[in-house]
């Protein structure tokens, strides 16, 4: 179940839509009563008992999976007392609302509208509300045995609008070569491919790189907003391991379809050579995981502490 909050100043398009005849099935109303727009009117006169409140219109749709459809096709009941339990603990109570099923996706899903200033006059909150809506649309997805979605690799992207389609576009490019990249500067030029830019944000006094940010069709984005695992800690180090684990092949490699010596066991084969070189003997290359991980770890070790010490730059 995924819950997508939106806030307005007027009740009279959000009621409209929300009930549209050809699409909507009404829940419930509390408060108002009568056609869409003799619905609208009444919220707004609630609204006036405090006119400090900007964005008096409240609206959430609720969106189950498709894999939810049989089980909830049938049975409203269950949906508004899911739309009702979601309603309590985001503190959505004592005020103005409808709660509207609508039929026209293949998915199943309902909205809600309410008034965001409560029969007393006093404010619904919406304190952090983007965090809160997340924590409760996971925990009863848990508990009332709901289908949970395999996230941004199941989006509809023929449906999605320029904003979410830049980001889901380098999403899927980051997802693509990120775990491939040895280096910022392959990885710049393997995004490019893609149509993606990719650019540092660097501190003005300390000239320390903070952030990445990525652009694509005029969209730009850093990284952690894409996904936090592309923010730039954490990219750095997938780079990191790519270009020492010894498990890594390269694109050449691939496309080949062989694998060539990874840069730990080439510099352990060039050191084992020059000091056997004197005394007559070969020394055969380890091929101990163990030896290559703990060769890898130290190299990073030594890396991250150069890098608090002078900053990090391409």
């Amino acid at each position: 179940m995924i819950g997508k909050q939106t806030k307005g100043t007027s009740f009279d398009g959000c009621v409209c839509y929300v009930l549209k005849e050809e699409k909507a099935r009404l829940l419930e109303a509390v408060g108002v009563d009568g056609s869409p727009e003799q619905m609208a009117e009444q919220f707004e006169l609630q609204s006036l008992l405090n006119d400090k409140v900007k964005n008096i219109v409240g609206h959430t749709s609720l969106s189950f999976s498709p894999q939810d459809s049989l089980r909830l096709q049938d049975d409203d009941a269950l949906m508004l007392k899911i739309a009702h339990e979601y309603m309590e603990r985001m503190g959505i109570r004592n005020t103005q609302y409808i709660i509207a099923r609508h039929i026209d996706r293949e998915h199943p899903h309902c909205h809600i509208v309410f008034n965001r200033v409560d029969n007393d006059g006093k404010t619904i909150s919406d304190k952090n509300d983007r965090y809160r809506n997340e924590k409760v649309c996971k925990m009863l997805t848990a508990k009332y045995r709901l289908h949970f979605a395999n996230g941004k690799d199941c989006i509809k992207e023929e449906r999605l609008r320029p904003y979410d389609r830049a980001k889901h576009e380098i999403y899927k490019a980051l997802k693509a070569e990120v775990p491939y990249a040895q280096s910022w500067n392959e990885l710049k030029d393997a995004l490019a491919n893609h149509g993606v830019d990719m650019k540092f944000k660097v501190s003005r006094t300390t000239r320390k790189v903070q952030g990445v940010k990525f652009g694509y069709s005029g969209y730009t984005f850093s990284g952690s907003k894409i996904n936090r695992e592309f923010s730039y800690l954490n990219i750095d180090h997938q780079l990191e391991r790519n270009a020492y684990s010894p498990s890594y092949s390269y694109r050449e490699a691939i496309s080949a379809n062989h694998a060539p010596p990874s840069p730990v066991q080439e510099r352990t084969a060039k050191w084992e050579e020059s000091h056997s070189s004197g005394l007559g003997l070969l020394t055969p290359s380890p091929t101990s995981n163990a030896a290559d991980e703990a060769a890898f770890e130290a190299e990073l070790k030594r890396k991250k502490k150069a890098k608090r010490k002078r900053g990090f730059r391409l």
